[in-house]
């Protein structure tokens, strides 16, 4: 019964991790698009070497937060399998023990 109570809150939190996942995909997409317009404008050397810093460190980087917040919504689906699974258990368990007092 607990779950029953709590499935619409683990939906909701869900469905926010992956709002959280698109708008970090979305920022990513926005510095990837910011870099020709700073090299366009760059003064001085190195607007090469900044584009590469970013393609380095700072993709990398967003990618694998991007990775990490989908994965905390695989594990909270494999969370919620697992108390489905146990709470169908239970229930099989409950039922089978109810048969048996009823044949008393």
């Amino acid at each position: 019964m607990m779950l029953q109570f709590l499935r619409a809150d683990v939906g909701n939190v869900i469905s926010g991790v992956g709002q959280q996942q698109q708008i970090v995909s979305g920022v990513l997409d926005q510095i990837k698009g910011y870099v020709p317009k700073v090299q366009s404008s760059w003064i001085g050397g190195d607007a090469d070497e900044f584009a590469a810093d970013v393609a380095r460190k700072v993709v990398p980087a967003m990618m694998e937060l991007i990775l990490a917040i989908a994965g905390i919504n695989v594990n909270l689906g494999k969370a919620t399998s697992a108390v489905d699974a146990g709470d169908a258990k239970a229930k099989g368990m409950v039922g089978q023990l109810a048969d048996l007092f009823g044949q008393i």
